[in-house]
């Protein structure tokens, strides 16, 4: 089924590896012209060569969401090479846990700054893109921490409360010009950062315990969510949050 992804410019941010690899992967196999944006050259260029080398098209960016100028200047080449962006999936992200007792202001601060306030930065500049073009569709990558925390996350929590607070309030701003404003909150999903840690297995047993799926998810669970927000026929989905949690009641 042709999705009406074909031929527009996406942008994915964080894009280098785990979720939003496999989201940018999922959006090249639809045709789309793929910027894969990440602060590491090394995986950006890595993917982008990747999805060249399946026939499709993409364009390694490399700068950090937090910072004005970076995603300004980065804007620039994006128009200047590929042409106005119709499709911006804002999943760069940063997690550090901490009890509220350990948690520095350096920790606090990289996480609104990297999972909230780098949505903003980002969705601000490319919006007008979309204004004048009378249709967009923007992703922003939520967590299931939205709904109750997690514990030592509360950094990582409260960022991406603020995202998903941030969609609802843009998608009122949007809607008259066509534009779509939705997230995705991922649950327990396997990424090679997540199973690099010390205590993954006992991550993936208390997952496991309150979920209906009992398989974990996968990047590609999360891409189909986001192909489905960023298609043509989704142009009536606005302002929501879609849950792909397993079933995770808990």
């Amino acid at each position: 089924m042709d999705l009406g992804i074909g031929g527009q410019v996406a942008i994915v941010t964080g894009a280098g590896r785990g979720i939003g690899a496999g989201i940018a992967r999922a959006l090249a196999r639809e045709g789309a012209v793929v910027v894969v944006w990440d602060r590491s050259k090394e995986t950006a260029e890595a993917l982008a060569q990747e999805i060249h080398a399946a026939g499709g098209r993409a364009l390694p960016i490399v700068a950090d969401v937090t910072l004005s100028a970076e995603v300004k200047d980065a804007l620039v080449r994006i128009r200047t090479e590929l042409g106005p962006v119709g499709i911006l999936v804002n999943n760069a992200g940063f997690s550090v846990d901490a009890s509220i007792l350990d948690m520095t202001e350096e920790l606090w601060d990289e996480a609104i700054d990297t999972n909230l306030k780098g949505v903003f930065l980002v969705t601000r500049a490319v919006v007008p893109d979309m204004i004048e073009g009378r249709y967009g569709r923007i992703i922003n990558i939520s967590s299931r921490s939205h709904l109750g925390g997690e514990p030592n996350k509360s950094n990582y929590s409260a960022a991406k409360g603020g995202v998903v607070s941030f969609t609802r309030a843009l998608a009122c701003e949007l809607g008259p010009y066509d534009i779509t404003v939705n997230s995705v909150a991922p649950g327990f999903t396997l990424t090679d950062r997540l199973q690099a840690l010390p205590h993954f297995a006992d991550i993936e047993a208390r997952s496991k315990k309150s979920r209906l799926i009992q398989r974990a998810g996968t990047p590609e669970d999360i891409a189909q969510a986001v192909l489905y927000a960023a298609s043509a026929g989704a142009g009536y989905l606005t302002g929501e949050v879609i849950h792909v949690t397993g079933g995770r009641f808990g």
